[in-house]
């Protein structure tokens, strides 16, 4: 067992009697830890003098306020119209790409994209942030806050503000709704702020080193790359004494038949070196509801020939793909490694369909080699300014999806592999740029995921209390002969099936592809 995974199974088995101990335990019910759930909760009264203070500029408050609610209903319409839009595109996607249950948790460790150092720094910062901005707007309008404290799930999970339920309740929905709202708001704010000087303020001035070459960005477990040794933040300059000079050279590359050995040189830290590798488009995914998978073509295989045109590289796969149809059938003759050697395997006849582009469709992914590439210049430019090459309201928001799925492709936004590729200067230099970078990072994502989850109209999401209330003003305008008790059934009801329909748009992006 790995020390790592070895040591969050201790700290595991830590935590379970910590809290099965805390559950029957008075003493410590006294001293105000609880169990929450599957949580520790350990109540104080830190931080209550300080929200008091804070709170002491009630017209800024206020104001701060109504800006809040703008912008929490500005999100919780878009989220709202984002999740019917996914719920339309999810069938697209094919059954092993769908993401896994552990994905829907923000939680550091759980999740697989979230690293715990970083994760458990953003999260712990988001949820202060969030919650003092609710006990700050809870003073301004002359709540009392009954306690504060930690929340704990093995790790600190976050922080929270617990307001005087009763008087929340009684207070007008005007003043409800501003302590509901600045939190998801704050959260917000910060976000932006802390893109803007990730962006503009910490990337600005870096440059990229070998800005045109392809550098490695990933390697598929098994492919030829991998067996030869080839790893993240490799720089490839040259093929079979062929100058790689830019992407593009990479991707047309076509000198050496598939299966041929070849020799790659690469650059990383600055120390040039050479590798020996089998040349070929290989096949990185085959979804099995697809053509090629119902051929009998797998991941891992190498294109050989397709209706007897050898497949030298990508630009030779994309030219023969061009001058296919719907409905075609082709003949596929690939390599498969066996035994430790690259074999013939096939040929596949295979049936090709309609796909997102004007011609036939196979149905898979493919590399060469099994590399994952893009250029120096690239990333730092996508880092720089998500939106250099957006157009319109729609392309704003793809590229705004984009930059929030970095950790899915592993950037977040920097690892350690490519960071000798951006040099800095300066008095953070260095690795110490990119941990600071890194930590912007991550607690921007955290306070905006936190700043729009809780903006959808469902409860007990703040988002869904704003929107009760709302609903509440518009049918007592709309209908005011309805008796109190009808009219507060009917909103009841209705904002109970609203946050079933959130519910199932969430659940349904991960259920949605296995169906």
């Amino acid at each position: 067992m790995e020390p790592v995974t070895a040591a969050l199974l201790f700290l595991l088995t830590v935590y379970i009697g910590a809290w099965v101990y805390i559950r029957k335990s008075p003493a410590a019910r006294e001293r105000g830890i609880v169990p929450y759930g599957p949580a520790i909760m350990v109540k104080t009264q830190a931080g209550k003098a300080t929200m008091e203070r804070l709170s002491a500029p009630k017209r800024f408050w206020r104001g701060f306020a109504f800006l809040s609610k703008l912008i929490v209903f500005g999100l919780m319409a878009f989220m709202t119209g984002l999740l019917l839009w996914q719920s339309t595109m999810i069938v697209t996607i094919p059954r092993e790409a769908a993401l896994g249950p552990e994905y829907i948790l923000g939680i550091p460790g759980l999740n697989p994209i979230i690293p715990i150092g970083y994760g458990v720094i953003a999260l712990i910062v988001c949820i202060v942030i969030h919650e003092v901005a609710h006990g700050i707007l809870a003073r301004v309008h002359g709540m009392n806050i009954k306690t504060t404290g930690l929340l704990f799930l093995v790790f600190p999970i976050g922080a929270f503000v617990e307001p005087d339920e009763e008087a929340l309740s009684k207070a007008s929905k005007k003043d409800r709704g501003d302590v509901y709202a600045v939190g998801s708001a704050a959260n917000f704010i910060v976000a932006v702020g802390l893109a803007l000087l990730l962006t503009v303020g910490m990337l600005g001035g870096v440059q990229a080193s070998y800005g045109e070459n392809p550098v490695i960005v990933s390697v598929s477990s098994g492919s030829p790359a991998d067996l030869s040794g080839m790893g993240m933040g490799m720089v490839v300059v040259g093929m079979n004494d062929e100058k790689i000079e830019g992407i593009s050279d990479f991707f047309s590359y076509n000198a050496s038949d598939p299966g041929d050995r070849i020799n790659v040189n690469l650059v990383k830290d600055d120390r040039d070196f050479v590798l020996e590798m089998v040349s070929g488009v290989m096949i990185e995914s085959a979804p099995s509801d697809q053509p090629a998978a119902k051929a009998g073509i797998e991941p891992g295989m190498i294109l050989k020939t397709i209706d007897g045109e050898t497949i030298r590289g990508m630009d030779d796969f994309n030219r023969v793909m061009d001058g296919t149809e719907v409905g075609q059938t082709i003949s596929v003759l690939t390599l498969e490694r066996t035994g430790g050697e690259w074999v013939e395997a096939g040929p596949f006849d295979v049936t090709l369909t309609d796909g997102p582009l004007d011609k036939g469709y196979m149905g898979v992914t493919s590399s060469f080699a099994g590399m994952g590439v893009n250029t120096p210049d690239e990333i730092l430019g996508f880092f720089k300014d998500p939106y250099r090459t957006s157009e319109g309201f729609g392309g704003h928001v793809m590229d705004t999806l984009r930059y929030l799925a970095l950790p899915f492709i592993g950037l977040s936004p920097m690892p350690s592999e490519l960071t000798w590729l951006f040099p800095t200067g300066g008095a953070l230099d260095g690795d110490l740029f990119w941990i600071l970078a890194n930590i912007v990072y991550w607690v921007f994502w955290m306070n905006l995921m936190i700043g729009l989850t809780n903006s959808l109209p469902a409860v007990p999401l703040d988002g869904g209390f704003m929107f009760m209330d709302a609903l509440d003003s518009a049918v007592k305008k709309l209908k005011p002969k309805t008796d109190e008790e009808e009219r507060q059934r009917m909103v009841q009801t209705f904002t109970m099936w609203m946050a079933f329909l959130i519910l199932f748009l969430i659940v349904w992006q991960f259920v949605g592809p296995r169906i």
